[in-house]
């Protein structure tokens, strides 16, 4: 789980602008983003979790995953990952901490259906959650505003049934 002292790690991620840009977040200083950060993890209720994505050889924290929007009476929830480093992307770093996000979500968490939206551009991330058995549900067109140009976002999801039934 992500802790206060965390909070010093992930703002760095951001002063990549490939990163800043496919988290969706506006420029902001290092400063604000470490104080929006340990706010969140004091603040958090129940349906929030937030997680540092750690390399299990060393661990090195390369990323974060948030699971929000935590419904237990109806059993969803809605989650978002980063690998923090462009120069780590294309590893498989971010298929494995999505299949364990997965598996939290419905082993652990006991849900019936994990959900995200991802930037269209973003193929590398499509892949990666097809991988884990999303499936595209939808497009919102002209979803986020960024960098002077409107983005689409696709919608995804994986039903327990659906994991239960990977290999």
């Amino acid at each position: 789980p992500l802790e206060p002292v965390d909070a010093a790690v992930v703002p760095g991620w951001y002063s990549d602008s490939r990163v800043r840009k496919l988290m969706g977040a506006p420029p902001m200083g290092f400063a604000a983003r470490r104080a929006r950060y340990e706010s969140a993890v004091r603040e958090d209720g129940e349906h929030v979790l937030r997680f540092l994505i750690c390399r299990l050889d060393d661990d090195t924290p390369v990323g974060r995953a948030d699971l929000f929007d935590i419904d237990r009476t109806n059993g969803h929830l809605t989650f978002g990952i980063a690998i923090g480093d462009p120069q780590l992307w294309g590893r498989g770093l971010g298929t494995d901490a999505v299949n364990a996000i997965v598996d939290f979500a419905f082993g652990e968490l006991r849900m019936e259906r994990v959900m995200l939206d991802t930037d269209a551009d973003n193929l590398r991330a499509q892949a990666a959650y097809r991988k884990a058995g999303f499936v595209v549900e939808g497009r919102r067109r002209h979803h986020w505003f960024g960098d002077g140009a409107y983005g689409d976002d696709i919608l995804m999801a994986i039903l327990r049934d659906e994991w239960l039934a990977l290999p």
